[in-house]
């Protein structure tokens, strides 16, 4: 188990929150400003694999020392850092009682040289537990986390192996009947949210190659065509990857998805050059203004419709992209004309014609618009690896 301790929940803090989610860690996260409350929280913390305390280094420092009781030094190292920083940077040295704050450290730690500003990573290790004290910079953690704090928690020679599949279109236990049909050997955990499945296996120390490739081909024979991706990564950023590597162009036209499935594409770096326009056409005359489809057409089939959904990738399609998604249904609270909430047609045009999905979800509102979305890319990703 790691801990974590920080003042606030800070870009560094999701940084690092995030590295560890794609590492599959456990770890126990604690934000207070209460000095009382993170003492008790330090004292509970030995004994974890590490601790990782976020903000200003040498607040830190004395917190943890005045915690355990420790001696605190002046480290002549991170002196030095802080002069060479200010001389390359063109910055006054701050003085001496800032400098006595910046350059404390608990007894038997050290300083790592910092990349961005004054502060400099202190380290040590607490009763067999690996201690990081870190600035609440992002820029900093990141260089932390790739040089030092990866190697001392993941790559400890241990031969541990993983293995990642993103894996979409089947509920919880759909996918956990089917890991039930994977050797003993071999321990796993997904999570299921909107459809959209991540599992992680993990071998014992020193597996064997051959039972790690036998266990990787039965995973694809039991997932087929629902694994999208061999990594913890997105939807979104298989659609965005994807298209960059074909030098493809989409736009979306969206109804009851109201933008999410523009939003999450958005959130992908690379998505500039990916994302042609997104249109929330919402209300029926919008549909018919902006994607040029007929009231009398909306009137004739419904403006939930496989016919509509078709007409409003097609429409969307004319303005210069390579790929046109179009989503429209019923998110509810409730429907209309006796179809059922959650009801959803999603229609895929490309140069080889256009494609109209029927589903219908369950749930939320917000879930039911949220597993469109994902739906919606995830058919976006089969229409172009289609043979």
């Amino acid at each position: 188990m790691i801990k974590i301790l920080a003042k606030e929940y800070s870009q560094a803090v999701q940084y690092l929150c995030n590295k560890l989610d794609g590492e599959v860690a456990e770890y126990d996260l604690f934000v207070s400003k209460n000095s009382v409350s993170a003492a008790q929280f330090l004292n509970n913390s030995v004994g974890a694999t590490a601790l990782l305390v976020v903000g200003a280094v040498g607040e830190s420092s004395t917190l943890f020392a005045g915690t355990f009781g420790l001696a605190m030094f002046y480290d002549k190292f991170a002196e030095r850092n802080v002069k060479e920083y200010c001389k390359l940077s063109g910055i006054p040295l701050p003085p001496q009682h800032v400098m006595d704050k910046l350059c404390i450290a608990p007894e038997t730690f050290n300083h790592y040289a910092s990349s961005y500003g004054y502060q400099c990573t202190c380290y040590g290790e607490y009763k067999k537990t690996h201690v990081y004290l870190l600035p609440d910079d992002v820029r900093e953690c990141t260089v932390a986390y790739d040089n030092y704090l990866y190697k001392d928690l993941f790559k400890n020679g241990s031969g541990i192996v993983r293995l990642i599949y993103k894996v979409f279109g089947l509920n919880n236990r759909t996918v956990n009947d089917r890991l039930e049909k994977l050797g003993k050997y071999v321990s796993r955990k997904c999570e299921t949210e909107n459809l959209d499945t991540k599992i992680v296996l993990t071998f014992p120390p020193k597996c064997a190659k051959t039972v790690v490739a036998e266990t990787d081909g039965k995973m694809k024979e039991l997932f087929g065509e629902f694994i999208y991706a061999n990594a913890d990564q997105s939807l979104a950023k298989t659609v965005v990857d994807l298209m960059n590597s074909m030098g493809k162009t989409l736009s979306t036209a969206e109804s009851m998805t109201g933008g999410l499935i523009a939003s999450s594409i958005v959130d992908v770096a690379g998505a500039s050059s990916v994302l042609y326009e997104g249109a929330v056409t919402y209300s029926i005359p919008s549909k018919c203004d902006r994607l040029g489809i007929s009231p009398h057409f909306v009137d004739e089939h419904g403006v939930v419709s496989q016919q509509v959904a078709q007409e409003m990738a097609l429409g969307l399609r004319k303005n210069g992209t390579d790929v046109a998604l179009s989503v429209t249904g019923f998110a509810g609270p409730s429907a209309s004309d006796g179809l059922p909430v959650g009801l959803c047609y999603i229609g895929v045009a490309t140069e080889r014609g256009v494609s109209v999905y029927r589903n219908v979800f369950s749930g939320g509102r917000n879930s039911i618009r949220a597993q469109a979305a994902n739906m919606a890319l995830y058919l976006v990703t089969k229409t172009l690896t289609k043979k």
